[in-house]
């Protein structure tokens, strides 16, 4: 696994050791970041939402998203998981890409997040499949200030499990890759 594009395009990480992690496919990610590149067709104003702001990247696993996005130009990124092997794999990548000064870890379920004072610009959902998490991490994200109007939430998911049942969430994008369905949404103001 590794780095797909931007800063640190080539570069290897580390995944946890188990079968409990399953990381984003390398060609889905460079297809994800694709249309992310071209995200400010959704907002009135010139923001970014990739560049500006903070990103989460929940049930983190590896860190690839939020380690991708911050290759390609995010300021900041905090990374959710509650496996303290997936923790200490995205600590090592981390500090192998030198990202210590944008990157923060938190053992946090994104189902039962800490608060945040400043919502996320930018939220990648990829929680273990057959769950049904992505809805009730929305809701609880959401709700403890991660997740405004202007919050981009990118959901990952298995084409047989159902995607989010949140009142006033718009569908903007939703694309299929193999037996994985990407899906970018917003809440409406």
């Amino acid at each position: 696994m590794r780095i797909v594009g931007g800063s640190l395009r080539g570069r290897s990480l580390t995944c946890p050791p188990g079968s409990d992690v399953r990381p984003t496919l390398d060609r889905v990610r460079e297809s994800l970041f694709n249309i992310l590149s071209h995200a400010r067709r959704w907002y009135e104003d010139d923001e970014n939402p990739l560049m500006d702001g903070i990103v989460l990247d929940a049930f983190a696993g590896s860190g690839a998203l939020g380690l991708e996005a911050l290759s390609r130009g995010a300021q900041k990124a905090v990374f959710f998981d509650r496996d303290a092997k997936a923790l200490a794999a995205i600590e090592e990548n981390i500090k192998s890409l030198r990202l210590e000064d944008r990157a923060t870890t938190r053992r946090a379920d994104a189902t039962k997040p800490v608060k945040s004072h400043q919502a996320a610009s930018l939220i990648f959902l990829d929680p273990p499949y057959h769950q049904e998490l992505i809805t009730p991490s929305i809701i609880a994200l959401r709700d403890a200030g991660w997740i405004n109007d202007k919050t981009l939430i990118i959901a990952e998911r298995a084409l047989r499990d159902p995607g989010a049942d949140v009142p006033g969430i718009d569908l903007l994008d939703s694309r299929k890759y193999g037996r994985c369905k990407i899906e970018i949404m917003r809440l409406l103001a």
